[in-house]
C-alpha cells in the first residue's frame, strides 16, 4: 500500500513539474522583427547609409499565441539601414526593424502577422534574437528564388 502511495506521489510531482516547467523563461521580452525591402522600392534616408521605403511602410506587426490570441504588436520604423556589400544578395536593399515590447514568454511557438496579411509561424528563439543577430543572419542568407 505504501508503495502505491509513494508511486502516486512521485507521479503527481512529475506532472506538476512538467506543467510548471521552471526551466521555461516566461518573462515578457522585446522582439526585434526585421524585414528587408528591395532597394528599388526605397529612397535615400535622412542620414548616410539610411533608407526610406516607398511601399507598404510603417505597417503593424502583430504577435499571436497558438490559439490566435493577440499578445503584442509594434509598428515598423519609417527609416531603415541601406545594406552594404557585406550582405551579399541583399546589398543595396533596405533593412527595416519593428520593435515589439512585452511579448509574454514561454509559448515556444508564436504567429506573426504583418499589415493584416497571412500569419506565419515563428519560434520564440527567433523572436528573442537581437537586432544585431538578425543583421548578422542577413549577411549569409540567400534570397528566395
Amino acid at each position: 500500500m505504501w508503495s502505491m502511495i509513494g508511486g502516486a506521489t512521485v507521479a503527481a510531482a512529475a506532472v506538476s513539474l512538467w506543467v510548471w516547467a521552471p526551466w521555461v523563461d516566461r518573462s515578457p521580452f522585446t522582439a526585434f522583427v526585421v524585414g528587408v525591402g528591395p532597394g528599388d522600392f526605397t529612397v535615400e534616408g535622412s542620414t548616410p547609409g539610411s533608407c526610406l521605403r516607398t511601399a507598404a511602410s510603417e505597417q503593424e506587426t502583430v504577435i499571436y499565441d497558438e490559439d490566435g490570441n493577440r499578445l503584442a504588436s509594434g509598428r515598423a520604423e519609417r527609416e531603415g539601414e541601406r545594406l552594404g556589400p557585406e550582405f551579399g544578395e541583399y546589398a543595396g536593399d533596405c533593412m527595416i526593424m519593428t520593435r515589439i515590447d512585452n511579448i509574454p514568454g514561454g509559448h515556444g511557438t508564436y504567429w506573426s502577422e504583418w499589415g493584416g496579411g497571412d500569419r506565419n509561424e515563428v519560434g520564440e528563439d527567433q523572436l528573442r534574437m537581437t537586432y544585431d543577430e538578425h543583421r548578422e543572419w542577413f549577411k549569409t542568407a540567400e534570397k528566395a528564388k
